[in-house]
């Protein structure tokens, strides 16, 4: 059979046309039809021995009065012996028929089986077998769509998961996702037209259409709009009157702040099982819309992070030099005139300071790049920084004994940064005489990075944790997994130390 209520495999086929040839034989009948009644509530010849395969699908008159339409009503057999008229009809038979209900599982009426026998009356003794022989081709029908439920499940959710499992977000967009949304519904109720509304109290809009009729505005679906805030208290699928019509209504939320409801117009009866496998994907569609939402912020904390580290880069780097720098003037200020020499050395030191701060400016905008740094240019800009940072007058102890591989990048970051700072520091605020400066190896991959002073020290509530350049430093070694340790106390100078763990550095 090809009729869309009913599509037979080969083997139903098979038992079908055996069941038929039984009930002609019990009944000694030369022809016979099976009549259904599909969903609109017409009735079609669906199947019949003796009869000509064209007229397989027609559609069967069904007007009140018709022997079809008195057994749909009566839900009972009808014989009709030869020289016996019609149901109220003026007509005359010369062989007898009989006409039995075919049940579905629920005790309802979907079909006819008519049988035309050979004799003239028919004998009722045979009854029994043939209600029987019609049970079985209602069990065979409900078999039929059980069957056809369970392939079209699984299509379904085969369908619906390459929608939704594809990758993670499964969608790149807000729309992106209403649309498999769509689909997957389309594909499990066969629906042909979809809308999603943004769902609010006071004012819903329409978000998203799959061959939606354009004048069915929310305004239009207003007097739903108790029933559909009454769903998301229920958080279930449910079908709601509209026009006539069954309309499918599925709510699903993003984070209980932003409400949706899917609306879809259903022709298909749909069972438990349908409505479970909707709120699975009412729940995939909540878990896709949450899952962009989780990665558009991650994009903004990441945005806010980048800014947050180009401020820090900002000051240990070029602010620190630009304040050197602005030390040096100031005590050029006061040498111009006096003594050459050290006007000289303070011009030489600015010169290098700018030098420096070229730089500094391409080290934050290559520093994404990641080049490795080997232990000469390592050694090179320690004593550049020590050089530059400290005014002159102060003596300088330094002791290098690096590793003997490329360092990571970021790793030559961090000790740059850290020494800038803590030299900066004594250059500022120390009034020191002697600093010492130790960069060592050590063993488990790390290196030790040590700058001490001789100067006037401070109390440990003197420097709270609103100082941005030592917090700049704790965060700065806390992204490379190191630890910084800060001593010091009135008098007797201050002591930086900072461990940074080395990391493997990428080849070729």
């Amino acid at each position: 059979m090809g009729i869309p209520e009913y599509v037979l495999s080969e083997e139903e086929q098979k038992v079908l046309d055996h069941i038929l040839d039984l009930a002609l034989e019990v009944a000694q009948a030369e022809s016979g039809s099976l009549i259904l009644r599909d969903r609109k509530g017409e009735l079609y010849l669906a199947a019949g021995r003796g009869i000509r395969r064209e007229y397989l699908g027609m559609r069967v008159g069904n007007e009140e009065g018709s022997i079809s339409a008195l057994v749909f009503e009566r839900r009972e057999p009808i014989v009709i012996d030869a020289g016996s008229p019609y149901p109220d009809r003026r007509q005359t038979r010369k062989h007898a028929s009989v006409s039995l209900p075919v049940f579905d599982s629920a005790r309802n009426v979907i079909g006819v089986l008519n049988l035309n026998a050979l004799l003239p009356s028919f004998p009722r003794e045979e009854l029994p077998r043939l209600s029987a022989l019609a049970e079985s081709i209602g069990l065979l029908l409900a078999e039929n769509l059980l069957r056809r439920q369970h392939e079209r499940r699984i299509l379904a959710l085969s369908e619906i998961v390459s929608l939704f499992a594809r990758r993670v977000p499964c969608a790149s967009s807000e729309n992106e996702a209403f649309a498999k949304l769509s689909d997957a519904v389309r594909v499990l109720t066969g629906a042909s037209q979809v809308a999603i509304f943004r769902f609010s109290p006071r004012r819903s809009w329409r978000v998203f259409t799959l061959g939606w009729p354009k004048e069915l505005t929310w305004r239009a679906l207003s007097p739903l709009q108790e029933r559909v805030a009454f769903l998301f208290e229920e958080r279930v699928p449910r079908f709601l009157e509209f026009q006539s019509r069954s309309l499918l209504a599925l709510p699903f939320a993003v984070q209980k702040a932003r409400h949706y409801v899917l609306f879809a117009f259903c022709d298909d009866t749909l069972d438990i099982l349908d409505f479970l496998l909707l709120s699975v994907v009412s729940a995939l569609a909540e878990s896709c819309l949450e899952n962009l939402r989780l990665l558009e912020e991650t994009k903004k904390l990441t945005r806010e992070a980048e800014r947050s580290r180009l401020a820090r880069e900002l000051h240990d780097g070029l602010a620190q030099i630009l304040a050197s720098e602005q030390i040096y003037l100031h005590f050029l200020s006061q040498e111009v005139g006096k003594d050459r020499q050290l006007a000289r050395e303070l011009l030489e030191k600015v010169r290098n300071l700018n030098t420096i701060a070229i730089e500094e400016s391409r080290f934050i905008l290559s520093e994404l790049k990641g080049r490795p740094v080997s232990p000469l240019e390592l050694g090179r800009k320690v004593e550049e920084v020590i050089e530059s940072f400290l005014p002159p007058g102060i003596a300088v102890e330094k002791s290098l004994a690096l590793p003997s591989g490329l360092l990571a990048f970021r790793v030559y970051r961090t000790v740059v940064a850290v020494l800038q700072e803590a030299l900066s520091n004594v250059a500022k605020h120390a009034r020191a005489k002697k600093v010492r400066v130790v960069l060592e190896a050590l063993q488990g991959a790390k290196l030790r990075l040590l700058v001490e002073d001789d100067g006037v020290g401070f109390a440990r509530g003197e420097v709270g944790e609103g100082h941005f350049g030592l917090m700049n430093l704790r965060l700065r070694l806390r992204t490379v997994r190191g630890r910084l340790r800060i001593s010091s106390s009135p008098g007797k100078g201050t002591k930086v130390e900072a461990l940074i763990p080395l990391e493997e550095v990428e080849q070729g």
